[in-house]
């Protein structure tokens, strides 16, 4: 009687701590693009590579859920081998100082069809409080991409210097998108 209280016991453990944690999903870090274009200087776009994340994302557990991910600031690739030097160096990303841009979800709540990531998003020596819509399509019950897109001002990161000239007035703006196929 002892021995089948105890397995009752560590069943009914097993069962409550699935119900308590969000659904992990694996990430196809090969497969997900993080592209970024600074839509008021023309041809200004490229990519981010070496995405690597932790999904714990679960639609019907949101507050269970977490998004934390990172990428290499040193991957940037703006199209030309001049510009991404340049892009590394301390008037831009500083990158051999700050090699990393990171993003850790605090909350992650519905938003219709979609959903918003609020969190931490640290560049350079600045951590700002930001929030990611994005949305979630599952392929079938293994698979699912996250995708997301926000708006930003690099400046605010010291990544670009701002501006009181009228005629450069929004030249910081960035549209970063993000694409992440995942799998459970």
């Amino acid at each position: 009687m002892k021995k089948q209280s105890i397995i009752i016991l560590a069943a009914a453990a097993i069962i409550s701590s699935a119900f308590t944690m969000a659904m992990i999903w694996k990430a196809d870090e090969k497969a997900s693009t993080v592209t970024w274009e600074l839509p008021n200087n023309p041809g200004h776009k490229g990519t981010f590579g070496n995405l690597s994340s932790t999904i714990d994302f679960d639609k019907a557990k949101l507050a269970d859920s977490k998004i934390t991910a990172s990428i290499d600031v040193k991957t940037i690739n703006g199209g030309d081998p001049k510009l991404n030097s340049h892009l590394l160096t301390a008037d831009f990303f500083d990158a051999e100082k700050y090699p990393k841009i990171t993003f850790t979800s605090t909350s992650i709540t519905a938003n219709g069809d979609a959903y918003v990531a609020k969190g931490n998003l640290k560049m350079k020596d600045s951590t700002k409080v930001i929030e990611l819509p994005f949305t979630f399509k599952e392929d079938g019950k293994e698979k699912a991409t996250f995708s997301g897109t926000i708006t930003m001002n690099a400046a605010d990161y010291g990544v670009m210097k701002p501006t009181n000239d009228p005629a450069k007035a929004g030249r910081d703006k960035t549209i970063i998108t993000i694409v992440v196929p995942v799998n459970k």
